[in-house]
């Protein structure tokens, strides 16, 4: 249950993948790898939990987990294709939307987080309103696009805070929360990421917690670039 749940919190991270526009490359951070912790809990069931470490590199957008528990195994997404490995065969193969370029590691690489990456899409500002030291934005999908609804986010000290995200009739499809941001290498990036999903009258929540953060690494090639064989 814990690879499918944090496939559905990416999906709704990269929620934007059908307006995207331009983004404004960094010429400096190209790759983040970090250690990752992943609770999860469906209202009213049992919890998850899923450790191991994330490599992200941004010129290939290519996605690695190296997941160490529950079970050992190697999830790797790339364009279209969600791919596991046990034993460095292959165990699943599913096809899914692009979306690695439009995830956490890549706003981070690229500068885009602040602004949940809106400003390069065709989501336009409503409103901007200040409380205390947040600052929080309202932001409206382009008239074409019925299946999207407004996004609102917040910031603190110019660090995205939190996100919501609505559908076309209002209602909160997800909440999410941005903390504990650590600045390594020059790069600013929240260690961990809180977020309550609303699905089927049921709520999903899900803590991401991220450690020994790495960035620009020149090792470990064989994970950025995983094939069969080489873990």
């Amino acid at each position: 249950m814990g690879k499918y749940l944090f496939l559905r919190w990416t999906v709704l991270f990269s929620a934007l993948f059908l307006l995207e526009g331009k983004t404004v490359l960094s010429q400096h951070f190209y790759r983040i790898e970090s250690d990752i912790s992943i609770k999860t809990k469906v209202q009213g069931g049992q919890g998850s939990l899923t450790l191991g470490r994330v490599y992200y590199d941004r010129t290939t957008e290519k996605l690695v987990f190296d997941i160490q528990f529950p079970e050992r195994e190697i999830w790797v997404l790339k364009d279209s294709l969600s791919l596991t490995y046990r034993n460095g065969d292959l165990h699943q193969k599913e096809a899914v939307n692009p979306f690695t370029a439009t995830t956490i590691f890549h706003k981070c690489l690229d500068g885009n987080l602040s602004d949940f990456g809106l400003r390069n899409t065709l989501y336009r500002i409503e409103k901007v309103e200040k409380e205390d030291n947040m600052v929080i934005t309202t932001w409206n999908p382009p008239s074409h696009a019925p299946g999207m609804g407004q996004i609102i986010t917040s910031t603190i000290e110019n660090n995205l805070y939190g996100v919501i995200i609505k559908n076309p009739a209002g209602d909160i499809l997800s909440r999410q929360l941005y903390t504990e941001y650590r600045t390594v290498g020059g790069l600013k990036v929240p260690s961990e990421i809180t977020q309550v999903i609303y699905r089927n009258e049921n709520e999903v929540y899900q803590v991401i917690t991220l450690g020994n953060i790495i960035i620009n690494s020149l090792r470990n090639e064989n994970l950025y670039n995983y094939s069969p064989g080489s873990d």
